[in-house]
């Protein structure tokens, strides 16, 4: 697969699917622990759910490490400069030990006091710290999963990370509830299930690297921290992971707000989330596509392709998430059934799910114009567009609304949507206009 040569349609589709089908297993992961957590009871599902944003807390380090790898390992090679994209590759699975350790426990020292003003209190709070007890220390394992990927990504090898989430996935199915209700370990068990998932996706993407290309970066030469880049990482790679931050201080945010509607509402949201995961799969696919085109073309100075791959990009992700809206709109409470019978669970859900079905074209916009400008050593510029439409925006928006206007749940959602469309109207024209410069 040649990045700088051959036709974009192509190789977006050849990039973005197996990178949807990877991710589509990935969210299905979690369905089935949603799945299982429902068995064991309503309080272990609602307190997953509340644990989910203090999770991606922890995670967030280790997409970011994923990604500012990608862009500076593709750089590299679009330059063709194979030892130096060795040499970074090889850092950035150290760094990614070294931060996913900090972070996971940092994160969950700080667990209580964050559901505390969260709000959250009583047996599903107790349930989503003894979940988080075990999977956040673990997070290296995903760290290291992630910066391996990074490292294929760049060479259009999005199969190899489908294959792991695949396995991992079908593992879940058999895992959970040998843990959860043969071994009798409660919600511990659907951690520890994840953390042993992850543990053997890591290995594998190992594996993969060391036959690719770049196998030489785990050569212990190259695994030793090297400052200078370490440095540079921290400079890609901290303003990618603050978008990931930002989007768990989000989804604080909201699952703040909806924790005044009670238990059930947290419980709705949290179902409702996972099935929006599943339809956002094409546009997370095209994102991991136009991170890593854009990042090799830039190294290369390819310009003009650079402008081609966004709109190409833009404009196929706008019809597919018109499309997914329609069925998402129409197919919400059939979906919410699906996952519980409680009648106040099923409307939140399905409230959100309709309101989210005209979001979608948006996350189009924010997704590819983040890449672009990641791919473009430029991380810091989605950052700050995150920053007002995950905090400044819902939470002025969410207290304008519950408190000012008096809204129910429904000025919630209402809000997130005015807060997702106008900053991705923005960026995407901000991004437009970086890319010209370049022409």
């Amino acid at each position: 697969m040649d990045l700088i040569r051959d036709p974009i349609p192509q190789l977006l589709r050849k990039i973005a699917i197996p990178a949807s089908v990877g991710m589509f297993f990935n969210t299905m992961y979690y369905v089935v622990d949603n799945f299982y957590a429902g068995m064991l009871s309503s309080t272990a599902l609602a307190g997953i759910s509340l644990a989910a944003p203090i999770y991606f807390m922890g995670l967030a380090i280790s997409i970011g490490v994923g990604q500012g790898t990608s862009a500076l390992v593709g750089n590299s090679l679009g330059a063709a400069r194979q030892q130096e994209a060795e040499q970074i590759a090889g850092s950035a699975l150290s760094f990614a030990w070294v931060c996913a350790l900090a972070m996971g426990l940092l994160v969950l020292f700080f667990a209580p006091n964050m559901f505390t003003l969260m709000g959250a209190e009583g047996d599903y709070a107790n349930d989503a710290l003894n979940y988080l007890s075990i999977i956040l220390p673990t997070l290296v394992f995903l760290a290291h999963g992630m910066a391996a990927n990074g490292i294929l990504n760049t060479m259009g090898d999005t199969t190899s990370f489908r294959n792991s989430l695949i396995v991992a996935f079908l593992a879940n199915i058999a895992l959970d509830p040998l843990f959860i209700f043969v071994f009798d370990w409660g919600i511990y068990g659907l951690a520890a299930a994840t953390a042993l998932t992850q543990l053997g996706s890591a290995i594998y993407l190992t594996v993969k690297v060391r036959q690719s290309k770049l196998g030489n970066c785990l050569k212990a030469s190259n695994l030793r921290p090297n400052l200078s880049h370490y440095a540079s990482l921290i400079r890609q790679s901290l303003p990618a992971s603050g978008n990931m931050f930002l989007i768990a201080l989000g989804s604080i945010i909201v699952t703040a707000a909806v924790t005044r509607f009670g238990e059930d509402a947290v419980a709705g949201l949290g179902i409702a989330l996972r099935i929006e995961q599943l339809v956002l799969l094409p546009a997370i696919g095209i994102n991991i596509a136009v991170l890593s085109l854009i990042s090799v073309n830039y190294g290369a100075k390819h310009y003009q392709r650079m402008e081609k791959i966004a709109l190409d990009s833009i404009t196929i992700g706008t019809i597919m998430m018109v499309f997914g809206g329609i069925l998402l709109f129409i197919f919400a409470r059939p979906l919410i059934v699906l996952f519980s019978d409680n009648p106040a669970v099923i409307e939140v859900g399905v409230g959100y799910l309709r309101v989210e079905a005209i979001i979608l074209p948006a996350y189009i916009l924010a997704f590819v114009s983040g890449a672009v400008l990641q791919g473009m050593k430029q991380p810091e510029i989605p950052m700050y567009f995150n920053i007002v439409r995950q905090l400044l925006l819902p939470l002025s928006l969410i207290t304008i609304a519950l408190t000012v206007i008096g809204t129910d749940i429904y000025g919630v959602w209402w809000s997130i949507a005015i807060a997702s469309w106008m900053t991705a109207s923005v960026q995407y024209f901000h991004m437009r206009r970086r890319v010209k410069q370049r022409l």
